[in-house]
């Protein structure tokens, strides 16, 4: 009977082995791993070396895994043993994998999840003991984990920025501030703003949407190479803000977060053509996430729900005539 489990479990590894080098081989021929989900894309930012190397690292923990099992049926007690701690090894990284999908990428990824469940089964077929071992070692891990805080510091694990996730930037020739509007196309409060936006301003606008943009253009505005509306979305999650619109101010201190219609189109008509920073929102609205000064106001689309009202009209690009908000004009001294 344990001949027969042990066959199963080096069958089993060597097919996971299998199925990584195939990942294997479509990376190293498309230049990117196969996504079953989006979560994968989302995971895939997060991680600070390239894909290839964890699906090799993989590749040989299954053949591993498979080695010592056929050994175990041989050799006896010592390579048993051996191949138990290496099962148990197994959960206890695929469970840190879990927990950070989990807790910071707020995604998850279906390739992982699947690689998961295979080390979960090996573990069950060497034993109850072995199965009730790998699932202490997962819920004991989720429970630490849960009770770490996590920052937005992880958004920056591969190197990126916050320019990684613009889609456009529409410069000025004397910018005073540079501010980054978060939205969505199927959203009536940033369409709102984004028609705030016309004319001429002291200030650098960069537009992150927080998804894929068929078609978006502004006046005077320049498309960069290629953006990734995922690190947006992660973003905003990571600093616990589910609605757009989002306006961020970068300054010398550190930056600022508008939220919502009302107060990004009352900020940018003040804010754009005076040169002190956030003196003109209420601070009533004000509270702080991780230190970072929000201000927030009514006119916000869930980023999980569509915000759409009948007869919306869409953004710029997609319609030729449209209502637009007056630029502000200082009043004269």
């Amino acid at each position: 009977m344990i001949d027969k489990k042990s066959t199963l479990i080096s069958a089993i590894s060597f097919a996971a082995s299998v199925l990584i080098g195939i990942q294997i081989l479509i990376i190293l021929f498309r230049g990117e791993a196969a996504c079953l989900n989006q979560g994968c894309k989302i995971v895939e930012n997060l991680i600070t070396i390239p894909p290839i190397y964890f699906n090799l690292v993989g590749f040989f923990y299954f053949q591993t895994v498979c080695w010592l099992f056929f050994l175990a049926r041989h050799k006896g007690n010592l390579f048993i043993e051996l191949s138990r701690l290496f099962l148990l090894t197994g959960v206890a990284v695929e469970s840190v994998l879990v927990t950070y999908q989990l807790y910071i990428a707020a995604a998850f990824c279906a390739y992982c999840l699947l690689l998961f469940s295979i080390v979960l089964l090996l573990n069950a077929l060497a034993g109850w003991k072995q199965c009730v071992a790998g699932i202490s070692i997962f819920f004991g891990i989720i429970i630490i984990s849960s009770m770490l805080s996590y920052g937005p510091t992880a958004l920056l694990s591969k190197q990126q920025t916050i320019n990684s996730g613009t889609y456009g930037t529409r410069t000025c020739l004397n910018p005073q501030k540079e501010l980054y509007l978060f939205f969505s196309a199927d959203c009536p409060h940033c369409k709102n703003v984004i028609q705030a936006l016309e004319g001429c301003s002291s200030c650098n606008f960069h537009f992150n949407p927080v998804e894929k943009l068929d078609s978006f253009d502004l006046k005077g505005m320049e498309h960069t190479a290629s953006y990734d509306p995922e690190l947006n979305k992660l973003l905003l999650k990571l600093l616990g803000i589910d609605s757009i619109p989002v306006l961020l101010e970068k300054n010398q201190s550190g930056f600022s977060l508008i939220k919502g219609e009302t107060q990004i189109v009352h900020y940018i008509q003040q804010a754009c053509y005076q040169a002190d920073p956030l003196l003109y929102l209420s601070r009533q609205g004000q509270s702080s996430q991780d230190g970072i000064p929000v201000f927030s106001e009514v006119g916000e689309c869930s980023l999980n729900i569509e915000c759409e009202k009948e007869g919306q009209q869409k953004l710029p690009a997609e319609t030729s005539t449209e209502e637009s908000v007056p630029p502000y004009e200082p009043h004269a001294k």
